[in-house]
């Protein structure tokens, strides 16, 4: 049984925020599934940013306002609430509460909208993107965006961090 929890985990961070097809006829069963949840919540946490707004450096009110209601939520592949979230639900909520905007669901359709930017023209609010274009965050300031992380959930990273810079791939200003 933990093997198989194993396999299904390793399958479900392989294809964390992919642009393929998402498929409703699971393999699994709805305890294994359970199970899942259970292992992942007993080896994963997530720590909030430190939330002091004075003390932010990054981001409009708006912006800080969504991280502090979203901060620390798990990652899960195509889920849309606090119980879990992919990151291209979690922009969609973003903008959504943050300016008023509606963007696509999935990152394959968030890929397109506005208008391509360079990395050095990047302002508050920009879609950053990832990963061959399979993950997307929102810009803060600062070299700072926030996204749905499969390993930490909701939270503030750096793009001069090595990973976000190797796999970086596109800005898109949308605003």
């Amino acid at each position: 049984m933990l093997k198989k929890v194993f396999v299904i985990a390793g399958a479900l961070l392989l294809a964390a925020c992919s642009n393929s097809p998402r498929h409703t006829d699971n393999a699994y069963s709805e305890k294994d599934e359970a199970g899942l949840t259970s292992l992942i919540g007993q080896i994963k946490t997530n720590q909030p940013y430190n939330l002091n707004h004075k003390a932010l450096p990054f981001g409009t009110k708006a912006l800080n306002q969504v991280y502090s209601q979203w901060a620390g939520t798990r990652y899960r592949l195509g889920g849309t609430s606090a119980n879990g979230i992919d990151c291209s639900a979690f922009m969609q909520q973003t903008f959504a509460a943050a300016f008023g905007v509606s963007l696509p669901r999935s990152t394959s359709e968030q890929r397109s909208v506005g208008k391509a930017i360079r990395r050095s023209e990047l302002k508050q609010g920009d879609l950053v993107f990832f990963r061959a274009n399979r993950h997307v965050g929102v810009y803060m300031g600062n070299n700072q965006f926030m996204h749905a992380s499969t390993r930490d959930g909701v939270t503030i990273s750096s793009l001069d961090d090595a990973y976000w810079a190797r796999n970086y791939t596109q800005s898109r200003r949308v605003l």
